[in-house]
């Protein structure tokens, strides 16, 4: 086996990466990498990871991952000399998809020979090999690139040469919203020995084999909807009996965090939907339309699911909101402080994600970038305007008060906005206490219902399975 000097990564890079770290620290919740003692300190790696967000899913790996990573990116991203210049810097390896561009797929000889000669030189490659994006929990047919560029670089270095093929789910809470949750889900490496003997014989079965290898390992690494029209009905349960399931199951999960425990939950819900759609499912359809009956009577009397899971009195409820208020009183300061100096760039990154409303998948990727350039420009004035007047020191403070602040002001809305539906709900009770009766009753049957397939569907896989 072919020996590795540490990777060493250009200043730009470096650069870059610190960059991309603190904007994934502001902008997501929490970027949790799970099993990251998979990934190698030194030595050819190749990341195959399904691609559920556009550029969000190269920036989410690159800030978890300590290796440099080179990703194979489509052409179309080359679209002009800047861009070109600075992917180049970031190890961005251009190839060109048949869907695109045709008439150019003999440029793709150079590609698959710059990640030959990256692998051999001990470096890491990322490739997303479904190709595209979109919003669907489901990882599409992967495609032969990340199988071919293995093999042949293993035959060309007599299989010696140590290429590590490393599985990665990723896994976005939601697809559309600032400061939301990404699971980063390394697998085992793939065995890549029995796919080398194949090869010696037939290249084109190796490949074939080594890419269903691939789409096995990226389904079991994230959420998968095999059945596209299921999805709606899964988000429905999720936000129905998600959180009863986290509390029933709670000494199961508890060496794991709690986006590790969301994650792994959503996989039970849809291993069991999936179940029921194939064997039973009249039994899906009947379910479907009693939740979403439900759903269309909350949506009349303005509340929300939540609302009915916990019983709380009229006044119980005014006494938290007085409480509320009070710390409320407390934090208008620096709420208004924070709005005052982030709306402009705030709204200017609104703005940009609803044009991106028709390409859902690339809503995050245009948040970040167009919203953080909008940020940037509009932080770099008010510090500027700010040392002009009063210095170096003032400017100083004031500068690390922006985003400080505006993160403050966003919570503060938030909770502002959830105690007013509270006191709402309140009123409610108070002036409608027989409907509010009759929806909690309805609440309970659908629990009821959801609690036995649960039981049923438990009872004829066994208890809970371990998980990868």
């Amino acid at each position: 086996m072919k020996q590795f000097q540490p990777e060493t990564k250009p200043l730009l890079y470096r650069f870059i990466r610190v960059v991309v770290k603190l904007a994934m620290a502001i902008f997501f919740q929490k970027v949790e990498l799970r099993n990251g003692e998979h990934v190698p300190a030194r030595g050819p790696v190749v990341f195959v990871a399904n691609h559920p967000n556009s550029i969000m899913d190269a920036l989410v790996m690159g800030a978890v991952t300590k290796r440099k990573v080179n990703y194979i990116g489509h052409a179309g991203l080359f679209s002009s000399r800047l861009k070109t210049w600075f992917l180049r810097s970031c190890g961005v390896i251009p190839v060109y998809r048949r869907e695109d561009a045709p008439d150019k797929m003999d440029q793709n000889v150079s590609a698959f020979e710059a990640c030959y000669e990256a692998l051999e030189g001990g470096e890491t490659i990322g490739i997303f090999p479904e190709g595209t994006s979109d919003m669907l929990r489901k990882v599409k047919t992967v495609k032969t690139g990340a199988a071919r560029i293995v093999l042949e670089a293993e035959r060309r270095n007599q299989y010696r040469l140590g290429v590590i093929v490393l599985p990665i789910g990723l896994y976005f809470f939601s697809r559309s919203r600032f400061r939301s949750r990404v699971l980063v889900n390394v697998g085992k490496p793939i065995d890549l020995t029995l796919f080398f003997e194949i090869n010696e014989k037939d290249n084109y079965q190796a490949v074939q084999e080594l890419t269903s290898e691939i789409q096995r390992h990226l389904e079991r690494l994230t959420v998968n909807i095999r059945h596209e029209e299921l999805d709606e009905f899964v988000k429905d349960i999720e936000v129905l009996f998600r959180d009863e399931l986290k509390s029933e199951t709670a000494e199961f999960w508890r060496a794991d965090t709690n986006t590790a425990t969301d994650f792994f939950l959503t996989r039970k819900i849809v291993e069991c939907v999936e179940y029921y759609y194939e064997h039973a499912p009249q039994r899906v359809y009947d379910l479907q339309e009693k939740i979403t009956a439900y759903k269309r009577k909350l949506k009349r009397l303005h509340l929300k699911d939540a609302m009915l899971k916990e019983p709380q009195s009229f006044w119980q409820t005014l006494r938290s909101s007085m409480k509320t208020f009070a710390q409320a009183l407390l934090g208008l300061p620096l709420a208004v402080y924070g709005v005052g100096n982030n709306f402009i760039p705030y709204f200017i990154a609104e703005y940009i994600a609803k044009k991106f409303i028709d390409d859902r998948p690339k809503i995050l990727s245009a948040l970040l970038i167009g919203g953080g350039m909008a940020f940037i420009i509009f932080y770099s004035l008010q510090v500027f305007w700010v040392w002009y007047f009063w210095g170096p020191l003032w400017s100083t403070m004031y500068f690390l008060s922006l985003p400080i602040s505006g993160l403050f002001a966003l919570a503060y809305l938030k909770d502002i906005r959830e105690e007013q539906e509270r006191i709402s709900f309140s009123f409610f009770i108070f002036t409608n206490r027989q409907l509010f009766t009759k929806m909690r009753r309805e609440r309970r049957k659908l629990m009821a219902e959801l609690n036995n397939v649960k039981d049923e569907y438990l009872a004829l896989m066994g208890l809970l399975t371990q998980y990868e």
